[in-house]
């Protein structure tokens, strides 16, 4: 019983332990994924890989810990409300940023072109979708905004969004969608800090499910709903640009920028996190490593 009190105690202190056999974990199991090993054949190993019960173990020791320790969780107890005119503003600026990102890593996506990047296994859509637009948000959210960042608000807010923002992007091992989904997790984080997890989930739910329905329409090859997809995607850029250039220059968007503006406390929190979080670094490293093997076929 000790032990158990003592090792619930540790557990509240810091997760990097977690996290660091979590992503050993799963970095063994993407090894089998990536090298086509013989198991892969396997049926089991298929429903295993499509329903993405690897995922859901794996995760369930942070979900465990959040839900034991959710009264000492600020991030999911506030009184301030995301309204619609607020929603609008986060949307222009992660719509736009994500597009933009998207253009500009052409550069990623031809270097990994050069190698044959395949999917082992291709899941079943209305799997994938259930699971990216149902089941993600909530998963990634509380292991990311409600345990990691939550974690490491001890040094100070800019660290704990940009560290958990880092682990949010490499965990989706694609190197092709770094920056898009680091800039995601920014602003996640934000919405989490500013308001609450729950707008967080319901932001990241939203989000997921634009960002599918063209998958669905050109799996399908639902032609007639791609020209009307197009038509409303062309209206909606114009619509967010204007809403974000109105914004811009009322600031609303400085407390989002100020993030990367670092003052002299910021580097003190920073040399501060470094020293006392080898581990956290441990596992970014591995990440980083990880997602490099397996993009780059270099293993």
């Amino acid at each position: 019983m000790k032990k158990i009190i003592n090792l619930k105690h540790s557990m509240k202190k810091d997760i990097s332990l977690f996290l660091f056999i979590i992503y050993i974990l799963h970095l063994i199991f993407m090894i089998f994924v990536n090298n086509k090993i013989s198991i892969i054949d396997s049926q089991i190993f298929k429903y295993v890989y499509m329903f993405r019960i690897h995922r859901w173990i794996l995760s369930f020791p942070i979900i465990y810990y959040f839900v034991k320790n959710i009264k000492n969780y600020e991030y999911f107890k506030t009184s301030n409300k995301l309204d619609i005119k607020n929603f609008i503003i986060y949307f222009a600026i992660f719509f736009l940023g994500i597009h933009i990102l998207n253009i500009l890593n052409i550069f990623t996506i031809t270097l990994s072109n050069l190698k044959e990047k395949q999917s082992t296994i291709q899941g079943f859509l209305y799997v994938d979708t259930l699971w990216t637009v149902f089941i993600s948000p909530v998963l990634e959210e509380i292991v990311f905004r409600g345990v990691i960042m939550n974690n490491l608000k001890k040094y100070g807010i800019k660290i704990a969004i940009i560290v958990n923002s880092i682990f949010f992007a490499f965990s989706h091992y694609d190197i092709e969608k770094i920056m898009p989904v680091l800039f995601m997790g920014i602003i996640l984080s934000h919405i989490t800090y500013k308001y609450s997890l729950k707008y967080s989930i319901i932001f990241h739910f939203f989000m997921n499910l634009l960002g599918i329905i063209p998958v669905i329409i050109f799996t399908l090859k639902i032609q007639k709903y791609l020209y009307i997809y197009s038509l409303i995607f062309i209206v909606l850029v114009v619509f967010l640009f204007i809403i974000f250039i109105r914004n811009v220059k009322r600031e609303k968007y400085e407390e989002i920028f100020s993030i990367f503006k670092l003052n002299n406390e910021d580097r003190k929190n920073i040399a501060e996190f470094v020293k006392n979080n080898g581990l956290y670094l441990f596992v970014i490293l591995v990440i980083v490593i990880s997602n490099l093997l397996f993009n780059y076929k270099l293993f």
